[in-house]
C-alpha cells in the first residue's frame, strides 16, 4: 500500500472519525512515476474521501497519478483536449504529448508514454517541470522536439536532507536501498534508506532523481484552451493580502450543483469553518486556482467547471459525474 496523492488527507467533516494512515509506506510502484508525482506541486481537485452518502472537500479515493504530473493524464481535462486539436502551443492551453524521458548522460530510458498514455497539462500553470513547460511553447500539433531538462529538474543533492529517523516508525524489515514514500509538509516525499542501525535508520530525503541530467523527446498530439474558474466577488476583502502556495487557510463555503442549484455541502450549516493548505493539491483544482485570486476577508462565488472539480468520476452520491459546481466561499484567515 502506498500513501498516494489520492489518499484521504483528513477526516470527513461529517464522519467525526479521525483518519490515521500509516506515516511511511514502502513504494511498490515504479519509482519514477511515484517520485515525479511526489515532486510536483498539487493541482488535482479534491476527491471524495468520505462514504458515498457524505461529502468531503479533502481529496481521497483511489488515484492513478501519471508520470510528471500531479494532474491525471487521462482525467476529464485530457478527455476535453481530445486528439483532434490544432494550432500552436501557448500559455493557458491544455496540451497533450507523447514522450520518452531519458538520462542524457547514459541514454537510459526512464519512462515513456507507450504504457500509460499521453501526458496532459496546462501550459504556464506550473504543473510540470519549468523547462518542459517552456520547451513545448511554440510547437505545433504533430511536431516533435527534444527538450533538455538539465540536471536540476528534481534539484541538486543536499547534505541537509540526509536525516536520522526512528526505525520503529518505518515499515518492518526495511532494508538499505529501499525507497519509501512519506507525508511531508507540502505533500508526499520520497526517501531512500541509506543505512539501517539497531534503533534508527538514515534516510536520504533528496529526490531520487536529484542531480541527474534528463532529456525528453516530445510530440504534440493536441492543444486546446484550458478550462477556467470564474470568481465573482460579492463582498470585497482587504485587496492587499492574498494567499500563496503553502498557506493554511480558514474558509466558510456552501457548495451547489450549477445545473440544479442543489446544495451538497456547507461549512456554514455545520458552524465549523474549513481549514486546508492552498496550492499543494489538498483541494480540487478549482479551489486552488480560484481562492488564490481572493484577498483576506473577501466573499465570492466560484464557478468551477467539471474538469477542475470532480470530473467524470463525480463524488459519491453527492456530486454526479461531469457536474459543474458553484461555491459561495469566504476567506476568513490566512496563516
Amino acid at each position: 500500500q502506498v500513501l498516494s496523492r489520492g489518499h484521504k488527507l483528513g477526516p470527513s467533516p461529517h464522519s467525526g472519525q479521525q483518519s490515521s494512515p500509516a506515516m511511511v509506506h514502502q513504494i511498490r510502484r515504479p519509482l519514477l512515476r511515484v517520485a515525479l508525482a511526489a515532486s510536483c506541486g498539487g493541482c488535482a481537485l479534491l476527491r471524495l474521501a468520505s462514504p458515498p452518502t457524505s461529502f468531503s472537500l479533502f481529496r481521497g479515493g483511489a488515484a492513478a497519478p501519471p508520470l510528471l504530473r500531479m494532474l491525471r493524464a487521462r482525467s476529464s481535462v485530457a478527455a476535453a483536449a481530445g486528439s483532434g486539436g490544432g494550432g500552436v502551443v501557448e500559455d493557458g492551453q491544455v496540451v497533450s504529448i507523447d514522450f520518452e524521458l531519458k538520462r542524457s548522460d547514459t541514454g537510459e530510458v526512464m519512462d515513456k508514454s507507450d504504457a500509460n498514455g499521453p501526458l496532459t497539462f496546462t501550459v504556464g500553470a506550473m504543473e510540470v517541470f519549468p523547462k518542459l513547460d517552456a520547451g513545448v511553447k511554440g510547437m505545433s500539433v504533430g511536431e516533435e522536439r527534444a527538450v533538455d531538462l538539465g540536471d536540476d529538474s528534481f534539484g541538486q543533492p543536499d547534505k541537509e536532507k540526509v536525516v536520522e529517523f526512528p526505525l520503529d516508525k518505518l515499515p518492518e524489515g526495511v532494508q538499505q536501498g529501499v525507497q519509501l514514500q512519506m507525508q511531508g509538509p507540502q505533500g508526499p516525499m520520497i526517501a531512500t534508506v541509506a543505512e539501517v542501525g539497531e534503533s534508527t535508520a538514515i534516510l536520504d530525503l533528496n529526490h531520487p532523481m536529484a542531480g541527474i541530467p534528463l532529456v525528453m523527446q516530445v510530440k504534440v498530439l493536441s492543444t486546446e484552451l484550458a478550462p477556467t474558474v470564474e470568481v465573482d466577488t460579492t463582498s470585497p476583502g482587504d485587496g492587499a493580502t492574498y494567499p500563496k502556495a503553502g498557506d493554511k487557510l480558514t474558509m466558510h463555503y456552501t457548495g451547489t450543483l450549477a445545473d440544479t442549484g442543489a446544495k451538497f455541502d456547507s461549512s456554514r450549516d455545520r458552524g465549523q469553518p474549513f481549514e486546508f493548505t492552498i496550492g499543494v493539491g489538498q483541494v480540487i483544482k478549482g479551489w486552488d486556482v480560484g481562492v488564490m485570486k481572493m484577498s483576506l476577508g473577501e466573499r465570492a462565488t466560484l464557478r468551477i467547471p467539471s474538469s477542475m472539480g470532480y470530473g467524470e468520476r463525480g463524488a459519491g452520491g453527492a456530486i454526479p459525474p461531469n457536474a459543474d459546481l458553484v461555491f459561495d466561499v469566504e476567506l476568513l484567515k490566512i496563516n
